[in-house]
């Protein structure tokens, strides 16, 4: 019964994400005026879900912790992992590109980045709070 809830809460942010991938494919010859790859601001998307939704699952596992401690050292381990892919990911494309390098798709990416953060920061608030009212209900 638990996985539902959680299930649902992550609908935003699957909803965010083709949201996104349609608007860059809908829209790549005005990303092209801004000077923004738009495989670039595509990959990115897809990384970020992928890092967002292993992210949400650790989150959604430490709130059914009542240890806080365990959620804690859960939510940190969870920013860190998100973090560190998307540092690696502009490592390797910056490495992989060189010369060629995107600076406004790397900074569309770092929009979506914060994008996604509070989405997934938003959504697990909600979750935590109406577990607590379940829990004192």
């Amino acid at each position: 019964m638990e996985n539902k809830p959680t299930g649902r809460s992550f609908l935003l942010i699957v909803l965010t994400f083709i949201l996104v991938s349609v608007l860059v494919l809908a829209v790549p010859s005005m990303l092209a005026a801004w000077k923004v790859d738009h495989v670039v601001l595509l990959s990115g998307n897809g990384l970020l879900f992928l890092l967002t939704a292993v992210s949400f699952y650790l989150y959604a596992r430490g709130l059914r912790n009542n240890n806080v401690q365990a959620f804690l050292r859960v939510m940190y381990g969870s920013m860190l992992i998100k973090f560190v892919g998307c540092l690696l990911a502009v490592l390797i494309y910056a490495t992989v590109s060189r010369q060629g390098v995107n600076r406004n798709g790397i900074l569309g990416c770092f929009i979506l980045y914060m994008l996604y953060t509070f989405l997934e920061v938003r959504t697990l608030l909600q979750l935590s709070k109406s577990k607590k009212v379940t829990k004192n209900a």
